[in-house]
C-alpha cells in the first residue's frame, strides 16, 4: 500500500483513538461522582470498568503512533532519496542548473536574446545578476554593427521534474501493518456506551 493512502488511514484512527479515550475519561468521572454522591457499588464498578477502557485505549494509541511514526520515517526517507537524486541528475542538478544559469547571464551580456522562461529564472537565482545582464544586454543592443542571437531556453531538455511529496506519497509502504479496525475506535466507544446503559 502506498504511504500517501496508508498514512491518512493511521492518522484518522489516531484521532478516532483520542476522541474515544477523551469520551470514556469523561464517563468514568461521572460513574465515580455517581459513586462518591450515592455509595451506590455499581457505579463504583462502573468506574473501575471504564477506566480499564480507558487504559486499553490509550495503549492502543500508543501501538498505533508507534506505527504511524515508522510511517512517517519511510516518508521522509523517500522524500530525501528523491531530494537528493535531483541534486545530483546531471541534467538538473545543482551543479547543471547553475551553469545553465551563467550560460543565461553570459548570453544576455552579449546582447543576445534568451526566452523569458530563462531570464526569470536567472532573476530568481540571482537578481544582482541578472540585473548586471539585462544593463549589458541593453547597451549591447545599442551598438548599430550589433547582430543578436536567438536561443532556445537551455530549460527545454531537462532530464526530468522532480517532486519529492509525489516520491514520498507513492512509496510502497514497507514492514507488517497492523489492521485498522474497519468501523475503528467507534466500535469500542459504542461498546463501553452500552455498558453504561445497562448499569
Amino acid at each position: 500500500m502506498k504511504l500517501g493512502e496508508v498514512i491518512p488511514k493511521y492518522r484518522s484512527y489516531r484521532q478516532e483513538l483520542v476522541d474515544q479515550t477523551r469520551s470514556l475519561a469523561k464517563q468514568r468521572d461521572e460513574a465515580q461522582k455517581k459513586f462518591e454522591l450515592t455509595g451506590d457499588k455499581k457505579f463504583e464498578e462502573e468506574a473501575a470498568t471504564l477506566q480499564l477502557s480507558v487504559e486499553a485505549s490509550d495503549e492502543e494509541f500508543k501501538k498505533n503512533q508507534e506505527v504511524l511514526d515508522g510511517l512517517m520515517e519511510q516518508y521522509t526517507a523517500a522524500w530525501n532519496a528523491e531530494v537528493a537524486r535531483q541534486q545530483s541528475d546531471p541534467e538538473t542538478g545543482y551543479a547543471a542548473t547553475m551553469g545553465k544559469i551563467m550560460t543565461t547571464a553570459m548570453r544576455m551580456s552579449r546582447g543576445d536574446n534568451v526566452p523569458y522562461s530563462d531570464e526569470k529564472k536567472l532573476q530568481e537565482a540571482n537578481d544582482k545578476l541578472y540585473a548586471a545582464a539585462k544593463q549589458a544586454q541593453a547597451m549591447m543592443k545599442q551598438m548599430k554593427n550589433h547582430k543578436a542571437k536567438d536561443y532556445d531556453s537551455l530549460w527545454d531538455e531537462e532530464g526530468g521534474e522532480y517532486d519529492p511529496e509525489a516520491a514520498a506519497e507513492n512509496a510502497e509502504a514497507t514492514g507488517e501493518l497492523p489492521e485498522i479496525p474497519e468501523t475503528g475506535a467507534q466500535e469500542a466507544g459504542m461498546e463501553a456506551s452500552a455498558g453504561d446503559s445497562e448499569g
